[in-house]
């Protein structure tokens, strides 16, 4: 009888486990929802919206129908080709590789075709798009903002799906105030570590740790709460419910280390790769693929009374780091963006290499009134070095400051001997007299090539549309030689078309070059933390 109850066990046992298997995946994907702009999407019938290693799997339909952009599907090869203006992504079913115009990206996961449907990361698509993408975890919501390049406006306690901006910085007391700067984040101050601004700590992986601070909370019960974790664009994001001030410091120069006092992981925690001890995760990993510089992101849960979470990130070489904490919006975010640690003056300060495009045998565009590009570009960058000088925190440097001939590996040259840690180049845009509607195409938009610009890219958009009052075009990324062969957080700025009447206009009056120049150094103080 007993070998029989045995056997019997033995046979049931897989289907038991399938069952439990299939109950856990169909609770864990939910069936969801979207909502743009604060209304609801319909989602196509059968269709259950999944989080696949971080990242949230959308059907195409819903890119095509509510959000206007041109979907091309290849039955043959599986392709689907995103396009919305003169920008379009690729993207392969099943492959984690994708393609921004002409630019190789890694994805956290590859999209799938779930019966008739095709499922996207809405993250990627979001971020080549300037369209703002926000997750709640708890009730299963993306939220999708169409007239925003970043985060969409998600309700508290959420895990957002795009790298938030780094706490904004002021321009240097009389110059013009940059207009449209998000107020200052208020926070605790963590001890420093070399040098640090209001809600900012940053250092180097090679740093000395930093002295433990005082722990949030006592008893059992944890004073706050860990929400999610992600890494994106270089960057560990933390969402946290509660003030906590986070200890961060470097055990040896390849590993970084984040400690919360007195928090605990949430029940709902969203981090993917967690080991389960007595039903909740107490320890796991996050999914960092397609970030050659760091070996691996983890997590733990350590401690009861009280307890800590503790993130540790180990790199594959000494990385400056940079963290800002918004308690307001309960994130916290370790940028390891710094771009070269050697990247400081002789006098201590960060290098700012700024580029003013074409000049001298290169015009650059040239609009219907007869204006030229170069002089446009030159006479802003001279504006926003003059006010970055006055601020007196940083080394400026320009690649001309004249109306001299410099080829695009000199630019790049310069920045990379200066060792700078940031590079800006500016231009205004032009479409051919051949296109459709070309003297009709207006608006601003800001261009990176490499993964680690994306930050950087935000933050200067953000400026860029305020100070010239343009339409939004996003932030885009292209295989541009300056972007590209820079090794610093690199970006290209195009103001305006000069194909536009009214753009060509406005571009050369003294109020908007003064305007954009303000809102240039504003970006760039904003991003170095100064």
């Amino acid at each position: 009888m007993k070998k029989a109850y045995l056997k019997w066990f033995a046979l049931l046992l897989p289907l038991m486990l399938f069952i439990a298997w299939s109950g856990q995946e169909a609770a864990a994907a939910g069936s969801g929802k979207i909502v743009l702009d604060n209304r609801e999407l319909a989602l196509p019938k059968g269709i259950v919206l999944q989080n696949v290693n971080g990242s949230v799997m959308i059907p195409i339909r819903v890119v095509s129908e509510n959000l206007g952009y041109e979907v091309l599907w290849e039955q043959k090869t599986r392709k689907v080709t995103i396009r919305q203006d003169f920008k379009a992504i690729a993207l392969l079913v099943g492959s984690k590789q994708a393609d921004a115009d002409g630019v190789p990206f890694s994805l956290n996961a590859a999209p799938k075709q779930s019966g008739g449907t095709v499922l996207v990361p809405i993250r990627f698509v979001g971020e080549q798009f300037g369209l703002g993408v926000g997750w709640d975890n708890i009730d299963k919501v993306v939220y999708l903002s169409g007239n925003s390049s970043g985060p969409a406006s998600v309700p508290s306690a959420t895990m957002p799906l795009v790298t938030p901006s780094p706490a904004p910085s002021s321009i240097p007391s009389g110059a013009p105030s940059p207009s449209a700067t998000p107020a200052a984040v208020s926070s605790p101050t963590p001890t420093p570590a070399p040098s640090q601004a209001a809600g900012i700590v940053t250092g180097t992986a090679s740093s000395a740790p930093q002295s433990t601070a005082a722990q949030a909370g006592t008893g059992t019960a944890a004073a706050v709460q860990v929400k999610g974790a992600a890494f994106s664009a270089n960057q560990l994001i933390i969402a946290v419910s509660g003030s906590v001030t986070p200890n961060i410091s470097a055990l040896d120069p390849r590993r970084i280390v984040v400690e919360l006092p007195g928090s605990a992981l949430a029940a709902d925690f969203a981090g993917g790769g967690g080991e389960s001890t007595g039903g909740q995760a107490s320890q796991g990993t996050l999914d960092v693929t397609g970030y050659p510089q760091i070996a691996g992101v983890s997590y733990t849960l350590s401690g009861s009374n009280p307890s800590a979470v503790r993130f540790e990130i180990q790199t594959t070489e000494p990385l400056p780091y940079r963290m800002n904490i918004d308690n307001s919006a309960g994130l916290i975010t370790v940028d390891l963006n710094g771009g070269n640690a050697g990247g400081i003056s002789g006098e201590g300060k960060p290098v700012v290499v700024l580029d003013a495009g074409h000049g001298g045998s290169q015009p650059g565009a040239i609009s219907a009134a007869g204006r030229v590009e170069k002089d446009f570009n030159l006479a802003v960058i001279l504006k926003a070095g003059a006010l970055l000088q006055s601020d007196g925190r940083m080394t400026v440097i320009f690649t001309r400051s004249d109306d001299v001939t410099l080829g695009l590996q000199d630019r790049v040259k310069v920045a990379e001997e200066a060792g700078a840690n940031v590079f800006v180049s500016l231009h205004a845009n032009a479409m051919p007299t051949t296109a459709s509607n070309w003297n009709k195409v207006n608006g601003s938009e800001t261009y990176y090539t490499r993964s680690e610009s994306l930050p950087f890219a935000r933050i200067m958009h953000k400026h860029l549309v305020v100070g010239t009052g343009f339409k939004d075009n996003g932030v885009r990324a292209k295989s541009l030689h300056v972007t590209r062969e820079t090794s610093m957080p690199a970006v290209l700025l195009e103001a305006g078309y000069l194909t536009n009447p009214a753009e060509e206009a406005a571009l050369y009056t003294e109020e908007l070059q003064n305007s954009l120049a303000r809102e240039i150094a504003a970006g760039i103080i904003e991003y170095l933390g100064l």
